[in-house]
């Protein structure tokens, strides 16, 4: 360290007692589960059934109200406040800003979900339509469209603004999920066991969420390719995928967040952008257009009702397989993508990363829906590919590739669709292991990054976890100890949350005032 206190990004140190201790105790977690998988995942089905079931109301009703907050903090009176202060100068271009955020948030768990979620509704729709129906066929296309749409995005970025306040504003310690509670909790609890547990929590739920991610991508991936060579989808083939990703993502996240997270997350969207106009333009056009614009119109009318719906009376368990699932999987993301969006987003006013989130993000996944999900539910209702009957004989990972198989330019469209898949969830998985390893560092300056050891260390332990429970079989298992985790991030993302508000309160008067530290940052920044 240099007398201006200057600290070169290699060089920040980690916190021993959380770093080791994650590692170990979430270690020691999933070796429990492999070796005792029976009673590991009946307890943790249980736990999960309780969380999703009796506590669904708190999950739909927390959404709710972080959505006012959020509509609050673009339109409100704090709507001009940014990310460091008045000072502060935008790091990142709006491109590679949305494209880092969205690529950290969406995976290839997206490319699969965008691809076959549909076909769950079509076959149980909500509300008691008939299966297979008509009516049915409308549902299937629009509640994928809302499940990850403005809702699922405010889970994902409500947390960005209490830790970015803490962090880049009120300098009140390392980019952490603790630091945000700090108003609340007080300092000494936040640098103690309590601050500790909370930082963990963010850890714990970022292993599941990303086995969710690699669980959904790699057998996917792996058909892609089996299907382009020729050769038989063995376990050899995902392991083959699994280790392409761990290069990339070990290589990006090693290059740190300008040279390595955000070039490939540019690359990541383009080739997105390439692969959907190509399907678009070669498939059924006036139906995907038609299809996802009633998707908007049934969203509209029905926005509340979907967003309330708990089923009590006849208790179909739709909301709680479905939409209470999903916000809980949102909520295990949800400090990381706090984190990530907040070290991107210095310089952005609250409106702006409010509109870019909600708007930018949700559109995004709708681009998803309404290329991959409308073309495959198209080519069930026509003929064109039984999608119902491949997922059934040989599984969705075939079914999802059969419905692109029967598109002009299949073999452009595989080769696109293999490279996208690849880059997506390595965006996905060097975000978290960077957002990982700063939560895991000691005393981390605003504008500094954390160690690459750090940053490779998290990065192959993700992939070492995924590639363990793929091969055991216990994928489910670490997926919903993760989601379970869910419901005590929820409490405190409420603490973090009223943290914030206390801060923005007592700092109105200053809001408008320059940094005095914002000169030594932007010239890091610059740097």
């Amino acid at each position: 360290m240099s007398d201006s206190g200057y600290v070169k990004p290699d060089e920040s140190t980690v916190d021993k007692p959380l770093f080791y201790g994650s590692a170990l105790v979430t270690g020691l977690i999933v070796v429990m589960l492999l070796l005792f998988p029976d009673g590991g995942k009946k307890l943790l089905s249980t736990l999960f059934s309780f969380c999703t079931d009796q506590l669904s109301w708190s999950y739909i009703w927390a959404t709710i109200i972080c959505f006012g907050i959020m509509l609050w903090l673009a339109f409100g009176k704090y709507k001009d406040v940014k990310f460091g202060g008045p000072d502060a100068k935008v790091e990142f271009k709006t491109f590679s800003w949305v494209a880092m955020f969205f690529c950290a948030g969406i995976g290839t768990a997206l490319l699969a979900w965008a691809s076959k979620e549909w076909h769950f509704y079509y076959t149980s729709p909500p509300f008691g339509v008939e299966a297979q129906s008509a009516a049915a066929a409308e549902w299937a296309a629009a509640y994928p469209v809302f499940h990850w749409g403005p809702l699922g995005w405010v889970i994902y970025s409500i947390l960005a603004f209490p830790i970015g306040y803490a962090y880049w504003n009120r300098r009140e310690g390392g980019l952490r999920f603790s630091t945000a509670c700090s108003g609340v909790i007080g300092e000494k609890n936040t640098k103690g066991a309590l601050g500790k547990l909370i930082d963990f929590l963010l850890i714990f739920g970022l292993f599941g969420a990303n086995a969710t991610t690699l669980g959904s991508g790699t057998p996917m991936l792996a058909a892609a390719i089996s299907t382009a060579l020729g050769i038989e989808h063995t376990f050899m083939i995902d392991v083959f995928v699994l280790a392409v990703w761990s290069v990339l993502f070990t290589t990006s996240v090693a290059l740190g967040l300008k040279k390595g997270i955000k070039n490939l997350s540019n690359i990541n969207l383009w080739a997105v952008f390439i692969l959907c106009g190509i399907i678009f333009l070669v498939g059924p056009t006036a139906f995907l257009f038609n299809t996802f614009t009633d998707s908007v119109g049934i969203i509209f009318t029905n926005f509340f009702r979907m967003a309330f719906y708990t089923d009590p009376i006849s208790r179909s368990m739709f909301p709680q397989w479905w939409t209470v699932f999903y916000w809980a999987w949102y909520w295990a993301y949800a400090p990381y993508m706090g984190v990530f969006i907040a070290r991107v987003s210095r310089g952005r006013t609250f409106k702006e990363t409010v509109t870019a989130t909600l708007v930018g993000g949700s559109a995004g996944c709708s681009l998803f829906f309404m290329i991959f999900g409308n073309n495959a539910l198209y080519q069930q209702l026509n003929g064109g590919f039984d999608f119902l009957a491949v997922t059934k004989a040989s599984g969705a990972d075939a079914a999802i590739i059969g419905a692109l198989s029967v598109l002009p330019l299949f073999p452009l469209i595989l080769g696109l669709f293999i490279f996208t898949g690849f880059v997506y969830s390595a965006t996905t998985i060097d975000s978290s292991a960077y957002s990982m390893a700063t939560v895991s560092s000691k005393d981390l300056s605003p504008g500094h990054e954390p160690s690459v050891f750090a940053r490779i260390f998290w990065a192959l332990v993700l992939a070492g976890v995924a590639l363990a429970v793929m091969n055991i079989g216990s994928l489910g298992a670490v997926q919903t100890a993760s989601l379970v985790a869910a419901f005590p991030i929820l409490i405190f993302a409420a603490i973090a949350i009223w943290s914030f508000l206390k801060y923005l309160k007592a700092d109105q008067p200053h809001l408008k005032q320059p940094s005095p530290e914002g000169a030594e940052i932007e010239s890091f920044l610059v740097d």
